[in-house]
């Protein structure tokens, strides 16, 4: 038999476990913000939500020396990068400069206002990564000045409520 001290016990060890979840869901519900739904967050939902963008800020810079003897052309270069990137679901800006009195061949990738580089032609796959999450940090810090300027917006143009319960 249970007695009185144990179910109370039991009642609360399920309110502290259930209530977070019911919380969490609740605020879904109210906001439908996908990061609020406890154990549903998708890449698929905060891409519906317009909390993760596809676009991409990176742009690859490839200097080719004017004396550089290699048999590897624009195109080429431009394929594999692109490759790169797309396999990490990202775009990329390839771009090509000519440098006078340069033998050799460097990637540079510039995002946002970061650049990641310069690395030769043979260790260029070493800088997609680090492109790739810069693009993401960059896009991320640009929805969420975005979003914080429109919860401003909404503050000054609605009552004193509002400023209360935000």
């Amino acid at each position: 038999m249970v007695s009185r001290k144990d179910s109370i016990v039991i009642v609360l060890i399920t309110v502290f476990i259930v209530t977070p979840a019911v919380l969490a869901l609740t605020a879904y519900m109210i906001t439908k913000n996908p990061s609020l739904r406890p154990l549903g967050i998708t890449v698929e939902r905060l891409t519906a939500a317009g909390q993760i963008e596809n676009k991409s800020l990176i742009l690859a810079v490839v200097d080719i020396g004017t004396l550089a003897k290699n048999s590897t052309n624009k195109a080429q270069y431009q394929s594999s990068l692109e490759t790169a990137f797309a396999r990490l679901e990202t775009d990329v800006q390839v771009k090509f400069r000519s440098i006078p009195g340069s033998s050799e061949v460097h990637i540079t990738y510039l995002v946002g206002e970061s650049q990641i580089g310069p690395f030769p032609a043979n260790r260029a796959a070493e800088g997609v990564l680090p492109a790739t999450q810069a693009a993401r940090l960059v896009i991320a810090q640009r929805k969420a000045v975005a979003k914080e300027q429109e919860r401003r917006d909404r503050l000054g143009q609605n009552g004193f409520w509002n400023r209360v319960l935000d």
